[in-house]
């Protein structure tokens, strides 16, 4: 990254960081009501946000995949829980994982914004 470039990095990590936070905060709303589909809606508008910052921050692209196959494999045992039952147990895990995901992915971008 040049010199020129660190402004730009630093305000794509906020704004990534930043709805990386509301994502977190809405994701666990959705597992307490999943039959919400404007909630949904929401996550997945926050998923296209943070994938067009992801794209642009090329230090966060491990952390970034590693948060979209969480996304996924919750969103996915959500749906197993409504068609068969997937455990409450398996959903908390999978739940956990996507929000470790999410916090290695803030720390990154943490790191990328000049120090105060």
């Amino acid at each position: 990254m040049s010199a020129f470039d660190a402004p730009a990095f630093s305000a794509i990590a906020f704004q990534l960081a930043a709805t990386l936070e509301s994502y977190d905060e809405n994701v666990s709303a959705l597992v307490r009501t999943p039959l919400d589909p404007e909630l949904y809606r929401v996550v997945s508008k926050q998923m296209d946000d943070m994938r067009m910052y992801a794209a642009s921050l090329p230090p966060v692209s491990v952390a970034w995949v590693e948060v979209m196959i969480r996304h996924f494999e919750l969103t996915h045992g959500m749906w197993r829980q409504q068609q068969d039952g997937c455990n409450d147990e398996e959903l908390k895990q999978l739940r956990a994982q996507l929000r470790g995901a999410v916090e290695r992915l803030s720390r990154q971008c943490v790191q990328l914004m000049p120090s105060a």
